[in-house]
């Protein structure tokens, strides 16, 4: 019986969603043809347009088994739709636009492909979650973008399960692995004369990356693989996020930038914006234990309780380096309410799982170079997704490192 109802769902979705095509590519032919609009502006209207149409014979045709409630339900849903329906449609759309657009397909033509894509996607994101039965909790739209576009029909239980990742022992093995070779570059980077001591070198990112940051610039990169020369590395159900960074510091010593960040180990809330609370838990030598509370924003803001073992190495009179490994990524529930509490590591979201950096420090004339090479472990994302949520995932961990270079900047710069 359930699969005959979704049956007719799926095609009065299909036969409102022709509809939609129709409405879309009338506006944007009008916009672009007529006004002489800008493809990509005229395309934003048009899928607006769209949007809205397809929300009213929703509900009142496909979904017409699950009737709101009250007019407030009503604008929910509407609120619901528009976020997440709206948010594959108008990033689909204007991604597929700028990719095709410059190719000279007719924009009409492009958008056609554009809305085929998005479709199934649309589908049982509204199933799941939009026109849904009372029963189903509500979970972010980013929980839903990142993780799944299912292929099979949902039930109540599992979606409102469907935020939920869990990291497997497949996952967790694979993440070792890279962690183990990345490691062990490490180990040969700091070791006494090797001329690849930064990853931004070793990688080979950017000639000019020590120009960049000694003229007061963050130098960021993307590095795909643990290893140079190596491809990138597949995480089953998992994805690893490799950023390498680096900011100067004029007028500073290397024995004093170390000795200043040892001193405020515990501290970090202090300088750093995404760290919310901060403590020293031990200290024994170069070797450091520090609580930190991280909180990332993006499309939605998350909270974790983490704890990091951090060492410190004394590398001649120029050098020095230091690898933080998290020992602890508790993400939290109801923060800031008496209800707040950890989630079970390694069975929620999913948006952070491990998180290392590896830092290098060394004197040049007028300062001090410091690059961070951050790598971490997320949920995958499945390939149906990843060109409309890959951006945003690695985003999230770009401006994270670029954030922390820049406070590290302030704070040792005062």
């Amino acid at each position: 019986m359930e699969s005959r109802v979704l049956l007719r769902r799926w095609l009065a979705f299909n036969g409102v969603g022709a509809l939609g095509v129709a409405v879309q590519l009338a506006v944007l032919a009008v916009l672009v043809r007529a006004a002489g609009m800008h493809p990509l502006v005229a395309t934003a209207i048009a899928v607006e347009a769209a949007i809205l149409h397809n929300f009213a014979w929703h509900q009142r045709w496909t979904w017409r088994d699950r009737p709101s409630r009250s007019r407030v339900a009503a604008a929910g849903r509407l609120l619901r739709f528009h976020a997440l329906n709206g948010a594959i449609s108008m990033t689909g759309n204007l991604t597929i636009m700028a990719i095709l657009t410059p190719t000279r397909l007719d924009p009409v033509a492009a958008n056609a492909i554009a809305i085929a894509v998005c479709s199934m996607i649309n589908f049982f994101a509204s199933e799941a979650l939009v026109f849904r039965a009372a029963r189903v909790a509500t979970v972010t739209v980013l929980a839903m973008l990142v993780p799944f576009a299912a292929p099979a029909p949902m039930t109540a239980a599992s979606a409102a399960d469907m935020a939920v990742a869990e990291l497997t022992p497949a996952t967790l093995a694979a993440w070792e692995r890279y962690e183990r070779e990345v490691d062990a570059r490490y180990e040969r980077a700091t070791s006494a004369g090797n001329d690849s001591y930064f990853a931004q070198d070793a990688f080979k990112t950017s000639s000019s990356w020590r120009q960049q940051v000694i003229a007061g610039q963050v130098s960021m990169a993307r590095v795909e693989s643990p290893s140079p020369g190596k491809g990138e590395v597949a995480i089953p159900d998992g994805k690893v996020h490799h950023w390498v960074g680096a900011v100067f510091i004029p007028r500073a010593r290397v024995d004093n930038v170390i000795a200043r960040l040892k001193d405020r180990a515990g501290r970090e809330s202090e300088s750093f914006t995404d760290v919310v609370a901060s403590k020293l838990l031990s200290r024994d030598g170069d070797r450091i234990r520090i609580y930190m509370k991280l909180r990332r924003d993006s499309v939605i803001t998350v909270t974790y309780n983490t704890e990091h073992s951090v060492q410190y190495r004394a590398l001649g009179s120029a050098r020095s380096s230091s690898r933080s490994v998290s020992t602890k990524i508790a993400e939290l529930e109801n923060v800031g309410t008496p209800q707040e509490r950890e989630k079970p590591v390694g069975n929620d979201h999913g948006f952070l799982w491990r998180l290392n950096a590896y830092w290098r420090f060394e004197q040049v004339d007028g300062g001090v170079l410091i690059e961070c090479e951050s790598v971490s472990l997320s949920r995958g994302v499945p390939s149906l997704l990843r060109i409309f949520v890959s951006g945003t995932v690695e985003r999230i961990a770009r401006e994270s490192l670029n954030n922390t270079l820049v406070s590290l900047r302030k704070e040792l710069s005062r």
